[in-house]
């Protein structure tokens, strides 16, 4: 095929603009700025914020910071350092507030951050999941949703702590005779839920233990198995935590449990999912719960028991990756997706969906 003089310039046109299309939106993705910060919190009640900058760049970083992440025109600048500095420590403006942050610099700006772990005297495995960016880098909101373990041996300080982060509703995943022999002492105005959450195969599960008869991989597969009993015979507890968790009245809300690692992990699963939360990050917060759980204070004479039966032991007081992914991996194989599963077995309909999204995520200005 032949073309004249005329369409040999249009073709070279036309491949040109192409060209300078494709350098345009190259050159706009790599001009784009991206903070990546996280706070910790220590003892004294001060914080580390930390952070990365991408692309690489020189200059300065302004924190911002604010007692409430309602309102950005109330983050006020406090330090001021160099970009490649990668953390400042903070002084807190009071050890009995939480606080939060915002990150500047080059007219970009970081989501709003805080701590997310929250420091408790009796109460393990205590931590807020919000803050994670999900697939629309839309940001959940801090101080919403809280995951934590047993409250029942909540002292003083830690009843603080709780009416101090202001929760309104707790959700009690423990069995009946758990909640009743073991109440949460907390304020009166705390709404307390019971959802009940049994394991089908936890009885088995202890009288094989005290009978030493358990080891590691028994201990995986009585966690798959109780999984996947949860997914399959709990369906309408966890579609009773998704009515729960779309009125607006009950936040913030703190999920519970005896540990607050598996049936609490699901829940959080499955509301992280709901809102578009890509799947890494989900499985990267299930995970925090190996370094809030110390084995040697849930089970004291843990060194003087067999290596086998202390092997069991971490297995099932641990989370690991191919637990939560033998999950989502039944889920996917019976209910062709994560998506389906809620909207069919949890009732989470795109209306709730809606819900979740306004109470729970950052509007576009933060």
């Amino acid at each position: 095929m032949f073309f004249d003089k005329k369409e040999v310039v249009q073709h070279k046109i036309k491949y040109i603009f192409i060209a300078f299309l494709f350098f345009l939106v190259l050159n706009g993705c790599m001009s784009t700025v991206r903070i990546t910060s996280i706070a910790e919190r220590n003892i004294e009640g001060d914080y580390t914020v930390k952070w990365e900058v991408s692309p690489d760049k020189e200059g300065n970083i302004d924190i911002y910071s604010a007692l409430s992440d309602s309102s950005f025109n109330d983050f006020n600048p406090v330090i001021t350092t160099n970009i490649n500095d990668q953390f400042v420590l903070v002084t807190s403006q009071n050890p009995n507030i939480r606080e939060y942050f915002v990150l500047k610099t080059s007219g970009y700006t970081s989501g709003v951050v805080s701590n997310r772990i929250i420091s408790m005297d009796k109460i393990i495995n205590f931590r807020d999941f919000g803050g994670y960016f999900n697939s629309n880098n839309q940001q959940i909101k801090w101080g919403k949703l809280y995951r934590s373990g047993d409250l029942s041996k909540a002292n003083l300080y830690d009843q603080d702590r709780i009416r101090e982060l202001g929760i309104k509703t707790i959700i009690d995943f423990r069995p009946s005779t758990e909640s009743k022999n073991r109440p949460y002492l907390v304020h009166p105005d705390i709404q307390k839920i019971s959802i009940p959450i049994v394991p089908e195969f936890r009885d088995s599960m202890f009288i094989n233990f005290n009978n030493q008869r358990f080891n590691r991989s028994d201990a995986i597969r009585y966690i798959q198995n109780s999984y996947i009993d949860l997914i399959e015979n709990y369906k309408s507890s966890y579609a009773d935590m998704f009515d729960i968790l779309i009125d607006l009245n009950n936040y913030p809300i703190l999920i519970t449990s005896t540990l607050g690692k598996d049936g609490v992990g699901l829940a959080c699963f499955f509301i992280l999912s709901a809102l578009d939360v890509p799947e890494y990050v989900i499985i990267d917060d299930y995970l925090i719960s190996n370094s809030l759980i110390d084995a040697k204070k849930i089970v004291s004479n843990a060194y003087e028991l067999p290596e086998y039966i202390q092997e069991a032991l971490t297995a099932l007081l641990s989370t690991d990756k191919a637990y939560i992914n033998y999950a989502i991996e039944h889920i996917i194989q019976n209910y062709g997706s994560v998506d389906n599963y809620l909207e069919k077995e949890l009732r989470v309909s795109e209306g709730k969906k809606a819900l979740l999204r306004k109470y729970l995520l950052y509007s576009p200005q933060k």
